[in-house]
């Protein structure tokens, strides 16, 4: 053996720490693997040379331009400066085999967690690089916790915002009925009391729940007072049972002394307890960490990490990018409902959720199970947790006969090239969690929430599109996502790039629809001509023209792609800090309700949200003074009827009176607040969709009750608002009631009204009665069945609306919004109202025999 050591002009080994020179020196597999790109080089040196003492570096490259290669460097640079642990963070056992399998081809060795799922002594050394999931290092059980364990140096946590969603589930208790049964009775009997002052209708729902269906169900919110009297009972139950069960036991050691801080929201299959800011200083191995690296899209919008992940300010409004770095990869946007009216959400999904052979992948992103019904009855394979490997694998294998639906999945699955050449985005992003749910519905139009909608719909965007050269057609259906993406108030929330991805596509679904205009044919419909133009621009992408593909170059390179300031980083840092005073156990509480104000002033521009931060100071506030609390929630309450109702309290605000020629100057004001015949329309189709059986409650009353406003009718949510009585109470003429209960979450198959309807139905009548003493009403109960349950009964005349008249109703109002097409909506006026409400068979006299049945 040549001892080559000897042979060294240069005894003394240097150790290589810049990233750049240890990539070129390493043994790569150079046929499958070239030398660094222009962008990677300029983010390494940068790093190297400037952000080596930073606590936060947020890394920003756009798909397919090696984040993660960057991200193993940069961590075998700190290896070889021997600082402590490396770790690379990925978000799943895939993502771990598919990091793993890249980083040997590059020349880098890390390994995984042991067969004891222990930290191997080889990584506490510093001889390898560590690669495990978020799960492993996030839990309240983690071996990082250890006393013993050693310090990690670097995390470098890959796609950080899907990251983060992990992170901020692994500091939630989620107790389900089906795994915890008697935990989950123990618990909502418990609380019972606090939960039916919310919402008795809902509470009884809750409570009598039979259905087996697996989509969202109607929800309550636990008072933080009823919350926080009965803590110590809470504790008692839960830690009885916290080694029984995953769903507990990994959680329970980061909430068991901080229930007191916590909210907590209850659906009929699930207890979801949240802390009021995640106890992220628990994970000391993340806190502690010399650096973090979070890898982000471009795209993306990185503020909310200061919030979800305790980042620094600074590492958000100064990512480590390359500036000359553009656009990657080609996105043809359509939106079918521009071309034409006909082409809406149950059209398209009609046409692209049949199976048929196909050379390329067609796949929907959805955001609720509730959504894939439709998908899955023309024969689209919905990617349940179960079915979604294999899915994709047929796909990776070259068979496309099914389309794909994703749910919920706007980040996390790549399907790049022939994987899916056609993505559609079906309807609006909503939240999953029960809390997040809960807030939407309090405050829906908060910043926050549209940013995060926004995150969404760009992460969605992203899938299908996964290199420089890849291409997809991406088509917006549903009337509440392209409402969303329409609104010019909402355009902030989205990157430079997106928004101009999205004027193309208004742009050329414009074009397309006067191509559409001008065909006529004696042998098809509108629909089939308007469809065949659909084809015909999807088919420009598909097929390659060349002058789409140099104006879609062209109008991207006018994007100002300079770095700006991300959204409403001034207020998720200062609602982080809020947030953080609210927790501290040794709180100042007058300093606290001084910048909980100061917060109100400079932030908050609507009563709703204003409402949302005098709640959350009434709940701090009950921790040192119950009477002080309760003041500040009145006054939350009364500019946010969604939120808590306090105790002791009668909100009810009675309806004034209506004359009957005040119901047309009603509809003519309503119908002017959509602007356009576009926003009517989509609305109305919203409207449409939402008033279905099997459809989530909160988003089947609030369809409701806009329908009553577009009639013109004074409409009021009293179980909302007043946590007793109907689901909705329309006046709809001269001392004339309309008094409404839904019962959405039931299956049309089912026979029988139980008796706890029937019941619930007689507490709304009471209620009525009590309330409005003399006046005239008629009830109505929306359920599939017309039959009530021997056991039970009405005890007033009570009129059914069952599928067929929803769908009676529902025809009548798409075509009364379709009278508004060319229309100036400045100069409606009455007289044509009149017409437009008898033509479609919407006056009052008429209203219940036409769209309803007496029970039998």
């Amino acid at each position: 053996m040549v001892d080559f050591s000897k042979k060294l002009k240069n005894q003394v080994k240097q150790v290589v720490t810049n990233p750049i020179k240890i990539y070129e020196s390493l043994d790569r597999q150079t046929e499958k693997v070239g030398p660094l790109r222009k962008p990677q080089q300029k983010i390494l040196q940068e790093w190297f040379d400037s952000r080596l003492e930073d606590k936060d570096v947020i890394l920003k490259l756009n798909t397919g331009a090696g984040k993660t290669l960057v991200g193993l460097l940069m961590l075998e640079s700190k290896r070889r400066q021997n600082h402590g642990i490396e770790v690379f963070l990925c978000n799943d056992s895939n993502l771990i085999s598919q990091t793993i399998h890249q980083a040997n081809l590059f020349g880098i060795h890390p390994v995984e967690m042991d067969v004891d799922k222990n930290i191997p002594p080889e990584v506490i050394n510093g001889e390898k690089l560590l690669i495990t999931s978020v799960q492993k290092v996030f839990n309240g059980r983690s071996v990082f916790e250890h006393a013993n364990s050693s310090e990690i140096d670097t995390m470098v946590i890959d796609d950080a915002h899907a990251s983060a969603e992990l992170i901020k589930r692994s500091c939630t208790i989620k107790i389900t009925k089906d795994n915890n049964n008697q935990l989950y009775t123990d618990l909502f009997n418990l609380l019972s009391d606090g939960l039916s002052s919310q919402g008795e209708g809902t509470f009884e729902d809750l409570k009598n729940d039979k259905s087996t269906t697996k989509y969202e169900q109607a929800f309550l919110p636990v008072p933080y007072w009823t919350w926080i009297d009965k803590c110590q009972d809470i504790t008692r139950l839960i830690s009885a049972r916290s080694d029984e069960s995953n769903e507990i036991k990994f959680v329970w050691p980061l909430l068991r002394d901080y229930l007191n801080m916590c909210n907590c929201i209850v659906s009929s299959k699930a207890i979801e307890i949240t802390p009021l800011k995640y106890p992220l200083n628990f994970y000391t191995s993340f806190a502690n960490a010399n650096q973090r690296i979070l890898m982000s899209a471009t795209t993306a919008s990185d503020s909310v990490l200061i919030n979800d992940l305790n980042i620094d300010e600074q590492s958000v409004r100064h990512p480590l990018i390359d500036p000359e770095e553009k656009w990657s990869g080609e996105k043809m946007v359509i939106i079918p409902s521009l071309i034409s009216e006909e082409l809406d959400r149950s059209t398209i999904v009609k046409n692209f959720g049949k199976s048929k052979k196909r050379n390329f992948g067609t796949t929907a992103i959805v955001p609720s199970y509730y959504k894939t019904k439709d998908w899955e009855a023309y024969g689209s394979t919905v990617g349940t947790t179960d079915k979604l490997q294999q899915a994709l694998a047929k796909f990776h294998s070259g068979t496309f006969d099914s389309t794909l639906i994703l749910v919920n999945r706007y980040d996390g699955v790549d399907l790049p090239d022939n994987d899916t050449r056609i993505l559609l985005l079906d309807s609006l992003p909503n939240a999953t969690s029960l809390y997040d749910r809960y807030v939407d519905s309090v405050v829906p139009n908060s910043s926050e929430s549209l940013l995060r909608k926004a995150q969404k719909i760009e992460q969605g965007m992203g899938r299908s599109v996964r290199a420089d050269t890849d291409y997809s057609v991406i088509l917006f259906v549903g009337p509440d996502l392209v409402r969303f993406i329409r609104n010019p108030k909402l355009q902030k929330y989205f990157s430079n790039q997106t928004l101009k991805q999205i004027k193309l596509g208004v742009d050329i679904s414009r074009e397309a629809k006067k191509e559409s205009d001008l065909s006529q044919s004696d042998n098809k419909s509108p629909l089939e001509l308007s469809f065949g133009e659909l084809i015909t621009l999807i088919n420009q992408s598909l097929g390659r023209d060349d002058n789409w593909k140099e104006y879609y170059q062209e109008q991207m390179a006018l994007v100002d792609y300079s770095q700006n300031t991300p959204q409403n980083i001034e207020l998720i840092v200062a609602k982080s800090k809020l947030m953080k005073m609210a927790t501290d156990p040794i709180i100042e509480i007058r300093k606290f309700d001084t910048k909980v104000q100061e917060f109100i002033d400079k932030y908050c521009h609507s009563e709703e949200e204003r409402g949302w931060y005098l709640q959350l100071m009434a709940q701090v506030n009950y921790r040192s003074s119950k009477s002080r609390s309760k003041l500040y929630q009145v006054a939350a309450y009364k500019k946010n009827h969604n939120l808590l109702l306090p105790n002791d309290w009668n909100p009810v605000e009675k309806i004034d009176s209506l004359i009957a020629h005040k119901r047309l100057d009603n509809m003519t004001t309503q119908i002017k607040t959509y602007g356009t015949y576009e926003n009517l329309y989509n609305s109305v189709e919203e409207i449409c969709s939402s008033l279905s059986f099997d459809t989530e409650s909160e988003r089947f009353e609030e369809s409701m009750d806009e329908l009553g406003k577009i009639l013109g009718f004074i409409t009021d949510r009293p179980d909302k608002y007043y946590k007793k009585g109907p689901d909705h109470l329309w006046l709809v003429k001269d001392n004339l009631f309309f008094v409404i209960e839904d019962k959405s979450e039931t299956s049309t198959t089912r026979d029988k009204i139980y008796k706890s309807e029937t019941g619930q139905m007689n507490n709304s009548t009471a209620w009525f009665k009590k309330n409005y003493p003399g006046s005239e009403f008629e009830s109505f109960l929306v359920i599939p069945t017309l039959y009530p349950d021997p056991a039970g009964g009405f005890n007033d005349n009570v009129r059914i609306i069952r599928k067929n008249s929803l769908k009676s109703l529902k025809r009548n109002l798409t075509n009364f919004a379709k009278e508004f097409k060319g229309l100036d909506f400045e100069s409606l006026s009455t007289e044509k109202m009149a017409e437009f409400v008898k033509v479609h068979h919407f006056e009052v006299d008429h209203f219940a025999e036409t769209y309803s049945e007496l029970h039998s």
